[in-house]
């Protein structure tokens, strides 16, 4: 009889601790390489998300912040310099003829004390050659029968005193810049606003009582180089950037031309230009961002400007007053013959 064959039992294989060491540190390796894969992915994701939404959690290097900074700045110069610059013309034949031909009316900033009716200030005289030009212009293109309207602004300057009519009544800057259009350009289609005592009143009551009653829709606006930026920042603010239901229905479409600073030494322009460069600031920074609607303009006006609210304008008839513009400036302003 056979006997029965046994069974052997092998032995498990056992790795010799050279090849086990190696192979858990491989794993441990590969499983750190996952998570720094991963970290890594999280990290793209989390920048690409600050990218977008402006926000940085992580603090970089002094050094990165530095360069980031700059920049920053710098880019933030030419966008604010490109953006101040649209539709900002420097001569009349710079204004392209589409633009011209689809004015609706052309305003013209007063400037300074005239010497006479018909003499505003040199630079003021300016803007009305400026202005009349691209009237003739706007007619020949479009061979209108009537003068594409002027719009001329300012009852006075807070800087000088005004001169008076031999009747006693003060002659407004914007009649004697009516009256040298009417002498020299003979136009017709001549209007002045003869409230405002600066720019902020320029704009605000020319919508009040002139464009926003009108069809006056697509409009050109007229100043010197040195009155530009704070003009323009200004329109922008009371025409096109409050959020009321009013503003926004009127659909305003705005121009801008720049007139040489003629008739002024060079110590008053650069006067003038530092007084702007502050006052613009003012604007920018405080006003436009904290008044939105013109309700809330109006009100701005009438209670804390000192041009237009009632308690600071009878101190101003009482001789107190807190005027600090200096005689350059005051020059800008028309003292000093500024109309010769």
């Amino acid at each position: 009889m056979a006997r029965p064959r046994r069974r052997v039992q092998r032995k498990p294989r056992v790795l010799p601790p050279s090849v086990s060491f190696r192979f858990i540190t491989r794993l441990t390796l590969s499983f750190f390489g996952l998570i720094a894969f991963l970290l890594f992915l999280s990290i793209i994701r989390h920048n690409g998300r600050s990218r977008k939404t402006g926000s940085f959690r992580s603090r970089p290097s002094s050094s990165a912040s530095a360069v980031a900074a700059a920049i920053a700045a710098s880019r933030s110069t030419m966008n604010s310099s490109s953006s101040s610059q649209q539709n900002v013309y420097t001569t009349p034949s710079s204004i392209p003829d589409n633009i011209v031909s689809n004015l609706d009316a052309i305003l013209v900033l007063g400037g300074g004390v005239p010497d006479s009716l018909t003499t505003p200030p040199t630079y003021v005289q300016r803007r009305c050659d400026d202005a009349a030009e691209i009237v003739q212009k706007h007619n020949n293109l479009s061979h209108s029968k009537g003068d594409l309207p002027i719009l001329c602004l300012s009852a006075g300057t807070a800087h000088m005193g005004q001169l008076m009519s031999p009747d006693g009544l003060p002659i407004y800057e914007s009649t004697s810049s009516a009256a040298y259009l009417q002498q020299h350009h003979h136009l017709s289609q001549i209007f002045v606003e003869t409230v405002s005592y600066d720019t902020i009143g320029n704009a605000f009551y020319a919508r009040t009582t002139h464009t926003d009653l009108t069809d006056w829709r697509r409009l050109l606006i007229v100043t010197n180089q040195f009155h530009m930026d704070r003009t323009k920042a200004i329109f922008d603010w009371i025409f096109l950037d409050l959020t009321d239901e009013q503003t926004r229905q009127m659909k305003y479409e705005l121009h801008y031309l720049s007139s040489p600073d003629v008739g002024l030494t060079p110590a008053a322009v650069e006067a003038r230009q530092q007084r702007e460069a502050k006052s613009l600031a003012t604007v920018q920074t405080k006003l436009a961002p904290q008044y939105r609607t013109m309700k809330e303009v109006y009100q701005f006006l009438t209670r804390n400007h000192s041009l237009y609210t009632t308690s600071k304008l009878v101190q101003r008839g009482q001789g107190i007053t807190d005027e600090t513009a200096s005689k350059a400036v005051k020059e800008s302003y028309g003292a000093g013959g500024g109309g010769k």
